[in-house]
């Protein structure tokens, strides 16, 4: 593991070999500066993690250091120290933007707690730094898997194409929006907006409004002229999630408006023309609603010029780790914690787990894990998945928690036994909702806040009645 950096500045030459022995002895790899002008000048090589300086110092004493470090490198603490025992220095070096302040004589443990606590906290503001701009960068991380590799490999052959429409094809969880952003990003009208939004979130009569704006006086309650979204995503991209959902008499007017590449606001009669790349996602397989007549064929055809499909979790266990260490290192930073790996239990039981959440799910369980957990390593005790939180009173009662065999008749792992007991759990509460709807199975997907079509597709995982 690489030593924290300290940057050390005291005029005073004794002092700074005290200090360099303290911080040395805990692990710190030290630099020495002999005043503010020298520490300013070794700033960018040394790159330190925590700044500990003396207050009165010739030339750029400590406080103007401290304001120096403060407008070109914002994230990097500083320790101020000084010799005079004034609150009201204390208190003006803090609102400056000190991490700490501490008077001379210092006490060693207490100064060595603070430098490594601020220390730390930069570290982990550095992780999320490195997580955004790995986000923002054009190399796309999808893991290590050769399925993550063909889809990135894919999304950048598509992406410089803004001509051609992208459908996103995948589960709930396997990011159709983290995909569509990323084809965005890589692509011409990278410098454009990118305007998303949920066909199902919306009611209809507030849709069509939202799509392709609307006119004063057009309704009650439209007191002047409002733009729609393609409009606003005009020389970038607009991502319509869910498309599914879009009732039928808007897919006439969103083909309508692919074609003409223009759109006529409600209570309006010109159109207006716009140049947003189109993207659109479903977790449900539009070919079987074109095929049942919910989905017009040709708006599918208009919209799939390109169909990506996003495989799920489970279809690509080896990014499992890849993310979940991801996550462990998002959530540290983001909630100040230290958790640093996944035991081997840990690891086994995540890359066995089904994920029918996918990344999403695991994202969460990562965060509950990190969380909650008191040692610096995962263990399997500390991922709460559903298949452990839940139990079937069914399940319990025959003495047969993983599918039939007793816990002392099988050599199959803990992460199998929750795997099949997640399964059977779920395929009974799928059958009670059914049961309690009489059988409506739209009404069942509403009571369990899933879509009609994750509902289907879970009924045929289980091999239940469709």
């Amino acid at each position: 593991m690489t030593k924290p950096r300290i940057l050390i500045v005291d005029d005073e030459r004794d002092l700074r070999w005290v200090l360099r022995s303290l911080f040395e002895d805990a692990g710190f790899a030290v630099t020495e500066a002999a005043d503010g002008m020298a520490a300013r000048t070794a700033l960018p090589t040394v790159n330190p993690d925590v700044v500990l300086s003396d207050v009165r110092m010739p030339g750029l004493n400590g406080t103007q250091l401290l304001q120096h470090i403060r407008k070109e490198l914002p994230d990097l603490p500083v320790i101020l120290l000084s010799a005079v025992e004034d609150i009201a220095t204390a208190v003006g070096a803090i609102k400056e933007g000190a991490f700490d302040w501490q008077a001379k004589p210092f006490d060693q443990e207490r100064l060595l707690h603070t430098v490594q606590r601020a220390a730390e906290q930069h570290a982990l503001r550095r992780q999320v730094h490195e997580l955004r701009n790995s986000l923002q960068t054009r190399q796309l991380d999808f893991g290590p898997s050769v399925v993550a590799q063909n889809l990135r490999r894919t999304i950048e052959l598509v992406a410089p194409q803004p001509s051609l429409a992208v459908l996103i094809v995948g589960e709930s969880g396997t990011g159709k929006e983290v995909v569509a952003r990323a084809l965005h990003r890589c692509s011409p009208v990278a410098g454009g907006p990118f305007v998303a939004i949920d066909c199902g979130a919306l009611p209809e009569p507030l849709m069509e409004s939202q799509l392709f704006g609307h006119r004063r006086g057009a309704f009650t309650g439209a007191d002047r002229d409002r733009p729609g979204l393609f409009q606003m995503a005009d020389g970038g991209s607009l991502f319509l999630d869910e498309i599914g959902n879009l009732p039928p008499p808007l897919q006439a007017k969103l083909l309508r408006a692919l074609q003409e590449r223009a759109v006529t606001p409600v209570g309006g009669s010109e159109p207006v023309p716009f140049t947003a790349r189109l993207l659109a996602a479903t977790n449900a397989a539009l070919e079987a609603d074109v095929r049942a007549g919910r989905f017009r064929v040709d708006l599918y055809h208009r919209l799939a010029e390109f169909a990506l499909r996003l495989p799920p979790l489970r279809e690509r266990r080896e990014d499992v780790l890849h993310f979940a260490r991801i996550f462990i290192a998002e959530a540290n930073a983001e909630m100040g914690r230290h958790v640093q790996d996944l035991l081997p239990a840990a690891s086994a039981l995540l890359t066995t787990h089904d994920w029918p959440g996918n990344l999403r799910e695991l994202r969460n369980v990562i965060r509950r894990a990190v969380l909650l957990c008191t040692s610096p390593r995962l263990d399997a005790c500390d991922l709460d998945l559903s298949a452990g939180a839940l139990v079937d009173p069914g399940i319990a009662s025959a003495g047969s928690p993983a599918g039939g065999q007793a816990l002392g008749e099988t050599p199959l792992p803990l992460a199998e036994h929750l795997r099949r007991a997640n399964d059977q759990l779920e395929a009974r509460l799928l059958q009670q909702a059914i049961a309690d709807a009489n059988g409506n199975k739209a009404a069942a997907a509403r009571a369990l806040q899933i879509d009609y079509t994750t509902l289907h597709r879970k009924l045929k995982r289980h091999g239940l009645p469709d």
